[in-house]
């Protein structure tokens, strides 16, 4: 039976589904779960929930990309997007990329 949590306003879908007399298997993709569980342990995991869901996203964004910052004057940042415009880059990212990594 598919169910939702609502988190910050938004709606996650998770399933339960009856394996056992005692057991279920749970399902919330949102959270990376998808296992057995006693019955009598769901009651627990609804109300962990939300933080799964909150920490696999955080999770998540952290595997995807890593955030290099740095400053550069008006003047510079304009020369550095120009280049990247010239030599076909279509983000100013993977210009400084290519060249930082060659």
């Amino acid at each position: 039976m598919k169910h939702f949590i609502t988190i910050k306003n938004k709606k996650y879908p998770y399933i339960i589904e009856p394996t056992t007399k005692k057991a279920v298997r749970f399902t919330c993709e949102e959270a990376n779960i998808k296992q057995e569980f006693l019955r009598e342990d769901i009651p627990a995991l609804l109300i962990d929930l939300p933080a799964f869901i909150i920490d696999e996203q955080n999770y998540r964004k952290k595997k995807e990309k890593d955030v290099i910052r740095f400053r550069v004057s008006s003047e510079d940042k304009n020369k550095i997007e120009k280049r990247a415009i010239k030599n076909g880059y279509s983000t100013v990212s993977a210009y400084l990329r290519d060249l930082a990594l060659g």
